[in-house]
């Protein structure tokens, strides 16, 4: 990454992913060793959707794992969230376009670091990324929550996503969950244009 930590060009000139005192950058595998570092300095994420600390080269995993190959996707973008002044790392955000169906963007994963809960960084890293998402085609957000992770379920619900199903007995780490498979329409989008295009998600669904 770039080590001035001044915003790229790219952010400067879209204003899609900045805000007061913070900037994203795309970052790759190259970085799994910062990533790494990031996740290990805030594990309660990990030993509540997993039940243990994060394992040694998980970073790496989270940067180059893909959704199942039989699952319609489009690309798959890892972003760094860095502090304006210092470059420190605040957060991290993963996501996948056309996930499942055209105009789908999925969230993988979004972790704020743990000193900035409750300082509304999480909501505006996520509505400009949301107001992105939607300037490059998205229709439809959606991301699965652990039931009984009630910040992340209380977060996602101010959002304005909503439940459309639940999955049963979903590995993770030592544990088996249960996800709530949650989806915000933008624009004209709706939940039942959604539920046409992903079938898989509907309620009644096998």
């Amino acid at each position: 990454m770039n080590e001035t930590f001044s915003p790229p060009d790219w952010v400067v000139r879209t204003k899609s992913l900045a805000g007061p005192g913070w900037f994203g950058v795309p970052i790759d595998a190259a970085d799994a060793d910062e990533l790494q570092r990031f996740l290990e300095a805030n594990p309660d994420y990990s030993r509540l959707v997993a039940g243990r600390d994060w394992l040694p080269g998980e970073a790496l995993s989270e940067l180059t794992e893909r959704p199942p190959a039989d699952w319609p996707q489009g690309p798959v973008h890892q972003l760094a969230v860095l502090d304006a002044e210092s470059g420190a790392w605040r957060g991290y955000l993963n996501w996948v376009e056309d996930l499942l169906a055209p105009g789908v963007w999925h969230i993988g994963l979004f972790l704020i670091d743990a000193r900035s809960h409750g300082s509304g960084l999480a909501t505006q890293v996520f509505d400009a990324w949301a107001a992105h998402a939607q300037a490059h085609g998205a229709r439809w957000l959606r991301l699965g929550v652990v039931v009984g992770n009630a910040r992340a379920e209380a977060f996602w619900r101010r959002q304005g996503y909503q439940d459309v199903r639940l999955r049963e007995g979903i590995p993770m780490g030592l544990l088996s969950q249960q996800v709530r498979v949650m989806v915000r329409p933008l624009g004209s989008a709706d939940l039942a244009s959604y539920l046409q295009a992903v079938p898989r998600d509907r309620p009644d669904a096998p």
